[in-house]
């Protein structure tokens, strides 16, 4: 996963010299996502239909373009092209003494921590938790016990489908993360709510103030 275009569009966004607005629509311009010292981010509405869009905060970095509308006074974002999500996928079990129960790696078999999972056991019950750079070891048990797996990458808010481990793993499980366009928002005709002068961007469940840079 790749920052540095996260960031170069963060910057271009906080610059304060703004583009000429549109004259069609009076929204044309320039927005600085107002959350507190700990969150960055802003918004472009160009005058040519195209958006920019990019927020840092924490561990997270995401952006977007594409095009925007004006339907009354009613913005609504798409992003194009349209990216392509994230997937876990399950790889060749681990043999070995030393090999953990759970690893969770990119494709190019740099291990990832953080990672959330759930198992379901032999015998009904099941365990929660996440994984560190070297995996995860399952103290009680060995991975030939465990017989599904579900994986969620929290940062970005991907999840995987349920794997089901049938046969029995006869090593230690092995999951490959391929981020593919992880840190692009997906909007798909997201409508940006009004609010005196500012607007506000839902995302999940929070919602981002943007507040118009002037000049």
């Amino acid at each position: 996963m790749t920052l540095t275009r996260t960031r170069l569009t963060l910057a271009a966004l906080l610059t304060i010299a703004a583009l000429p607005a549109d004259a069609r629509s009076p929204y044309a311009g320039r927005y600085r996502i107002a959350e507190g010292p700990d969150t960055a981010g802003g918004l472009e509405l160009r005058a040519d239909g195209r958006f920019a869009y990019a927020l840092s905060e924490g561990a997270l970095d995401e952006h977007a373009e594409g095009r925007w509308s004006d339907e009354g006074g009613t913005i609504r974002l798409t992003t194009e092209p349209k990216p392509t999500p994230a997937t876990f996928s399950r790889a060749a079990d681990r043999a070995g003494p030393d090999a953990p129960t759970l690893l969770v790696t990119f494709p190019d078999d740099r291990t990832i921590g953080g990672i959330d999972f759930r198992l379901g056991l032999a015998d009904g019950s099941a365990r929660a938790g996440y994984t560190q750079y070297d995996g995860w070891t399952f103290s009680s048990g060995e991975a030939r016990a465990i017989r599904w797996v579900e994986l969620g990458e929290p940062i970005h808010g991907v999840s995987s489908a349920r794997f089901v481990i049938d046969p029995p793993a006869s090593g230690g499980l092995v999951f490959v993360l391929t981020p593919n366009d992880i840190d692009v928002v997906d909007f798909d005709g997201a409508e940006l709510e009004r609010r005196g002068d500012d607007f506000v961007l839902h995302r999940g469940h929070r919602e981002l103030r943007l507040v118009r840079i002037k000049g």
